[in-house]
């Protein structure tokens, strides 16, 4: 049969990694030279937050400016951004807001609002720092500036943070990450689902998407933007 680089066939192959367990890269790190429980802890101690009370103010600003028809950013959906104009649309109909901004890098406003609110800059006053959304919903006007949704997190924890990221260790950090993030912002999250259970919300998003369906011929583009719709829309809740 073929054989692979440690000279076994394939068949062979297979039958060595049938029955045993998963190997997963980052746990058979930490398990040598670090424990996880040391890792989860500088992750989580060594993230950056918006101070409260300056996330207080910012929060009531960002929601001020969502129903002023003010300027509110969202980052760009779809490939190359192609299918923004989609979701600025839905704001500019539901929302009756027809000012709002994709992002030019997709971070730029999320950096520039954690760097004025926490005093530190990137590459000055901190390195090897990434900017992250907590809770994702980067489309959201609501969430993709939130205060409470966006932190510096040390790159180091690039890897059980991206959307990329599979395992168990990945599932069980991020949930300790989300879990420490709503304790420090309750009542702005729980403000948020509020906002976006409202029955009428509710009902003028169910209303746009039967106009859009029966007005757009490209159904399978209309399916997938009805779906990331949802999905932005969804209320944060912890697994």
């Amino acid at each position: 049969g073929i054989v692979d680089p440690m000279g076994a066939t394939i068949p062979q192959v297979q039958r060595y990694t049938e029955g045993k367990n998963l190997i997963d890269s980052y746990e058979k790190f930490l398990t040598k030279y670090v424990s996880k429980e040391d890792f989860f802890h500088f992750g989580l101690s060594e993230t950056i937050y918006i101070p409260t009370d300056k996330a207080e103010k910012e929060w009531s600003s960002l929601k001020n400016r969502i129903f002023e028809n003010k300027s509110v950013y969202i980052r760009g959906f779809g490939r190359d951004a192609a299918g923004t104009h989609l979701f600025l649309e839905f704001y500019e109909k539901v929302f009756q807001n027809n000012n709002i901004v994709k992002d030019p890098t997709n971070n730029q406003q999320p950096t520039k609002l954690l760097e004025s609110l926490t005093g530190l800059k990137k590459n000055k006053d901190i390195r090897n720092y990434q900017v992250s959304h907590i809770f994702g919903r980067t489309k959201n006007i609501f969430t993709f500036t939130a205060p409470w949704n966006i932190v510096f997190m040390p790159k180091l924890l690039d890897p059980f943070t991206g959307h990329e990221a599979k395992g168990d260790m990945i599932d069980e950090y991020q949930k300790l990450f989300q879990q420490q993030s709503y304790n420090k912002f309750k009542p702005f999250i729980d403000e948020f689902n509020d906002i976006i259970t409202d029955t009428n919300l509710v009902q003028a998003i169910e209303n746009y998407f039967e106009e859009l369906h029966g007005t757009n011929k490209d159904t399978k583009m209309v399916k997938k933007f009805e779906k990331a719709v949802r999905e932005e829309f969804s209320p944060i809740e912890l697994y």
